[in-house]
């Protein structure tokens, strides 16, 4: 083959590969910001379910008295 067809064709393998990569690292960072997104959501609904409960015996959210003094210092 002709020296600047090998170029041009390594030129083109390079690029799809270059192309490639960028679109499994776009991939990758969405799915770990959807998932950093959904544990904040998650740690924030469990806190407010442990302020609506209060310490209550039985209760299956469990409140450390860090957060318990937390919640009635933001009070």
């Amino acid at each position: 083959m002709h020296p600047d067809i090998l170029r041009q064709l390594a030129a083109e393998h390079t690029w799809d590969l270059i192309t490639e990569a960028g679109a499994a690292r776009r991939a990758r960072e969405a799915r770990h910001t959807k998932r950093r997104w959904l544990a904040v959501n998650l740690r924030r609904s469990t806190r407010l379910a442990a302020q609506q409960l209060g310490p209550r015996r039985g209760s299956r959210i469990p409140v450390t008295p860090a957060a318990e003094g937390r919640v009635e210092a933001s009070r």
